[in-house]
């Protein structure tokens, strides 16, 4: 039996959002994914985080329909390409998403990155709005976007955004970005929430399938991020751990709840997930939240978003 969904937030249009995710990038085609899927929707995960970049949009909406859980109860989210911003491409990537994942609508669709010197994500946000307005999507956000990205669209569209997904954990905290976001009621989502993949840092068991553009994607992240700390064996958080009676990772994401972040962790082994889960039983006592506070220094392992201008 499936456990009881999680709390929600309210975003600004009045849509619920649970205040815990699941990441649904870097999985294989197949049984891995179904597992883990299924896994999640019995430890009580209902939003799924997709984007055609992860290649899993038609398995996990596969997936979700095995579950036996009624759709009504799910909160699917995808993203537009960074090849799409063109107004009729971004339209047209919405539909290819929807047929992929076999929905008739998602509760919430994004802007991946902005790309700003392409220039074209206030055109793509005008899609969205069209989107939103006809009632095909729930919620419309972004993911990726700074204050600067976020201030031009605020100058030239009508709708604001429900949310902004950004890199976000202890070690970077986005304090600005979040202050900002706030003032605004943009829910801020949290991508990497538990530090993102040891293996972006140190090199995994076995070869690089270059054929898997997720896995060259880590490879070059790697050569980038060889040498940062990992957050997932932080010390002061291991005493937390301890203290708590909870692992690493379940003091981790307590900690973006508290803060007000959703964030959305993705494993693939099924007792990992049930643990991520288990983080609305207990409070971070506020010295103790203070001092995870402190670890932030700005240690970033995806993309800037002022920078990156990748096609995916």
């Amino acid at each position: 039996m499936a456990n009881k969904p999680f709390p929600v937030y309210k975003l600004s249009n009045g849509v619920d959002i649970p205040q815990l995710g699941f990441g649904c990038a870097d999985f294989p085609q197949g049984p891995v994914l179904t597992k883990a899927i299924i896994s999640a929707v019995e430890a009580g995960y209902r939003f799924f985080d997709n984007a055609p970049f992860y290649l899993t949009e038609a398995g996990v909406g596969e997936a979700l329909r095995a579950s036996g859980v009624d759709r009504s109860e799910f909160f699917v989210s995808t993203k537009l390409p960074n090849t799409c911003h063109a107004f009729e491409d971004a339209l047209k990537s919405f539909d290819e998403s929807l047929k992929r994942m076999r929905l008739d609508y998602f509760d919430m669709f994004m802007i991946h990155f902005p790309r700003p010197k392409q220039n074209q994500y206030i055109e793509a946000w005008r899609a969205l709005e069209k989107l939103y307005k006809e009632g095909r999507v729930r919620a419309i956000g972004v993911s990726n976007f700074l204050e600067n990205h976020l201030g031009k669209l605020f100058e030239a569209c009508e709708i604001t955004p429900t949310v902004d997904e950004l890199e976000c954990n202890p070690y970077l905290s986005c304090a600005g970005e979040r202050q900002f976001n706030e003032r605004h009621s943009i829910r801020t989502i949290s991508w990497f929430p538990l530090g993102g993949p040891i293996g972006t840092i140190e090199a995994p068991p076995g070869e690089i399938d270059m054929t898997d553009p997720i896995q060259v994607i880590l490879a070059d992240f790697r050569a980038l991020n060889k040498g940062k700390k990992v957050l997932l064996r932080d010390q002061v958080l291991a005493g937390m751990a301890d203290k708590y009676g909870k692992t690493v990772a379940q003091i981790i994401l307590r900690w973006h709840v508290q803060s007000g972040l959703l964030p959305i962790p993705k494993s693939k082994d099924p007792q990992r997930i049930v643990d991520n889960s288990k983080i609305f039983d207990f409070e971070l006592e506020t010295r103790d939240k203070a001092t995870i506070d402190a670890l932030n220094h700005d240690r970033r392992l995806g993309p800037d978003p002022d920078l990156y201008e990748g096609e995916t």
